[in-house]
């Protein structure tokens, strides 16, 4: 069976994982995409994210039918018959429903529900005319797509919510490339001691993040201080807003927050495995719509996973079961203070969170777990074809 993965961005971390995998396997399977990773992270300038858009929403879906006709013309236009699976993921988040017209097997992977993320975000409101558009094209794609793949049950429960039950639906999470990660923190720890903890936040720092409940505990640390290290290696809306708070602190304390640029491959290894903790915030709202992938990435890394998000969450309920880490509500600043002095006053109990998500990771959110899963929802999807 052959199984292309479509989305307009390059993901290189948990998907070529997934692709080792597959290819280890029965299935061929690759990954395609309109914009590469590291012309991503490069795209600083106005006129250089405004290219980025352009090529996301316009030559990117151009480049899906392209290939996707190209397919069909080559296979005397009968892919009724076709047993290869069209997998493609919500960016850009009408791609899906395109491929639903041109290709018989198509898996919606619904990384981000649209246009809840933009509303919670934000940006849109709702209501409006082009709010009402959207939320067609995805009840569309919802029911026209073979499978639908979402990254929580709490995620399926809201969009169900909206859109009414479906059977065509199977959850998977985005999980982590285990191989990229051989020693545990226990292991880590007997060649590296630390004399401090480091809280690490790494990856998109965007509009469904929260914020305000970090730079508040930080106005009160400013006077009182933290015997821990913040790092910082992010970009997104929020970046700026980030640069502005640290730039009003003085020196002192500002020497504990490390703010840094993106990082390739081996560095961002290093950088994963150097911290004790991983930071992931939610906004009030966010938790229906999406599942920060940061979180998979942070375990397998062994690091303890600190939430500011809504206990209702398909996040907080990974680091229940998992026992690795604590979680405040957004707006809880006393409730962070306490966590963050935990963490820095008991350093067996955070070895402890720390080792259980590195254990938990590696059992359950591996590649080579999920690749399973994968096979199953591919295998079916491409069966229901024959079906009569």
């Amino acid at each position: 069976m052959k199984v292309k993965f479509w989305s307009s961005t390059e993901y290189s971390g948990f998907l070529a994982g997934l692709m080792r995998e597959f290819t280890e396997g029965v299935f061929d399977a690759r990954q395609c995409y309109q914009i590469s990773e590291a012309s991503y992270r490069s795209a600083k300038s106005t006129p250089a994210r405004l290219f980025l858009r352009f090529r996301q929403y316009i030559a990117y879906p151009l480049q899906l039918i392209a290939a996707l006709v190209a397919q069909r013309f080559k296979g005397g236009f009968r892919l009724e018959k076709a047993s290869d699976v069209c997998v493609v993921s919500t960016n850009t988040f009408y791609a899906p429903l395109l491929a639903t017209y041109l290709h018989p097997n198509v898996v919606h992977l619904v990384y981000d529900l649209f246009p809840e993320a933009m509303i919670h975000s934000g940006k849109w409101t709702e209501g409006t005319f082009k709010v009402r558009i959207v939320r067609w094209i995805t009840k569309q794609t919802l029911k026209r797509a073979k499978t639908n793949v979402f990254l929580g049950q709490r995620l399926k429960d809201y969009v169900e919510s909206i859109h009414g039950p479906m059977a065509n639906a199977a959850i998977i999470a985005i999980g982590a490339d285990q191989a990229l990660f051989s020693e545990s923190p226990v292991e880590r720890r007997s060649l590296n001691p630390q004399s401090s903890p480091t809280i690490l936040y790494c990856g998109n720092f965007g509009n469904m993040h929260d914020s305000a409940t970090l730079f508040d505990h930080w106005k009160r640390s400013d006077e009182q201080g933290d015997s821990l290290q913040w790092a910082f290696h992010c970009s997104g809306p929020k970046l700026a807003e980030l640069e502005v708070v640290l730039s009003a602190f003085p020196a002192d304390f500002k020497k504990q927050i490390q703010l840094g640029a993106g990082l390739d491959q081996a560095a961002w290894i290093t950088t994963m495995e150097s911290a004790d903790v991983g930071l992931v915030t939610m906004v009030p709202g966010s938790e229906t719509v999406v599942m920060p992938s940061k979180t998979y990435s942070a375990m397998m890394a062994g690091q303890a996973i600190l939430a500011i998000a809504p206990e209702d969450s398909d996040l907080i309920d990974l680091i229940k079961a998992a026992d690795c880490g604590w979680f405040v509500e957004p707006g809880d600043v006393d409730g962070l203070a306490r966590v963050v002095e935990a963490i820095c006053t008991d350093p067996e109990g955070l070895l402890e969170k720390r080792q259980n998500a590195y254990l938990y990771a590696q059992a359950h959110l591996g590649q080579d777990a999920l690749v399973d899963d994968w096979m199953c929802v591919l295998r079916d999807t491409a069966n229901a074809c024959f079906k009569p």
